[in-house]
């Protein structure tokens, strides 16, 4: 059962990394978007041209216990500065998508397991690097879990779903 975190349905926008998206005024980050349909969108583009497609699910745990210790000035800050660490190692051709407060996206185009697999662990690696906000190091963790189509399923909903499994399993 995915967790309840990654909200698979919140509608909005995706984001390509290149790509205007609008913001929360407050944290200058995109708005929330579905993960499911997102996947499914570059899906039919891989089903025509026959290219593979993976899924990274992303949660960023300890924000929140920064929030309520140095206040939410600091945990907007904190969590611009993961979104900004997040697009950046992403491949051009990725797309990246929030899909929640501390969850996020990203769509692997023409990745198949090995290249998943790596890009999976450059993103739990780098996400979990400290982070100076003010006079602050503030060190989080990352769960990153990673779904290949089609052996994780063949539409968007169930390669999130499995990208989320994955990355549950890793507490």
């Amino acid at each position: 059962m995915p967790d309840q975190a990654f909200q698979l349905s919140t509608p909005s926008a995706p984001l390509r990394s290149s790509a205007k998206a609008s913001a929360v005024p407050a944290t200058s980050l995109p708005d929330h978007a579905p993960l499911g349909p997102s996947i499914d969108r570059e899906l039919a583009a891989c089903r025509r041209s026959g290219t593979p497609l993976a899924v990274v699910a992303i949660g960023i745990d300890g924000i929140e216990s920064v929030g309520r210790q140095h206040g939410h000035d600091v945990e907007h800050q904190l969590l611009h500065a993961v979104w900004s660490r997040f697009k950046n190692h992403l491949r051009a051709t990725d797309l990246g998508v929030r899909v929640g407060g501390h969850e996020f996206g990203a769509v692997l185009l023409n990745a198949i397991g090995m290249t998943a697999a790596i890009v999976d662990a450059r993103l739990s690696d780098v996400l979990s690097q400290p982070y100076g906000i003010g006079a602050l190091e503030i060190t989080l963790s990352a769960r990153t879990g990673v779904a290949v189509y089609p052996q994780a399923g063949s539409t968007g909903e169930a390669l999130a779903a499995a990208a989320l499994q994955n990355a549950i399993a890793k507490r």
